[in-house]
């Protein structure tokens, strides 16, 4: 059998059409699909509203999309009236976690049996931080 040019051009033209429906489908089996979004909180940092840098990292791969954080008075304590002073709400360097730094104050009352009323404040500390973190594959922050 003689091979013409018609006919290797036309061999030529069916492996490109072929190879243009099969690797679209393959990439597509093969990549993973993108994860939604996660939030994670993080563990009670006992005196952790200090005005310190504290972090919560999100898990590989995930990148930090934004975050926040919740104050709270410890189990003795109330927290005082001023608001709060956040020193840094931001991602950190690689955008794989989010630092905060806050300032807040609670009354720690003290631990005798007296009535509630009649107990008064013996001193301020910090009050208790809780950082949270939404983590994604999408897009990382990057010190946004």
């Amino acid at each position: 059998m003689r091979t013409t040019p018609a006919v290797l051009a036309a061999a030529a033209a069916t492996v490109t059409l072929l190879g243009t429906c099969v690797t679209p489908a393959t990439a597509l089996a093969v990549a993973d699909p993108p994860q939604p979004p996660i939030h994670i909180t993080g563990k009670v940092i006992r005196g952790g509203a200090d005005g310190r840098p504290h972090q919560l990292v999100c898990p590989a791969p995930f990148n930090a999309y934004s975050g926040g954080f919740t104050i709270r008075a410890g189990k003795d304590g109330r927290l005082i009236q001023e608001p709060a002073d956040l020193l840094e709400s931001r991602p950190n360097d690689n955008a794989n976690g989010w630092i905060v730094a806050v300032r807040k104050g609670q009354y720690v009352e003290p631990q005798h049996p007296r009535p509630y009323s009649d107990r008064t404040p013996t001193r301020i500390e910090p009050a208790d931080l809780v950082i949270h973190v939404v983590c994604t594959q999408d897009m990382p922050t990057h010190g946004m």
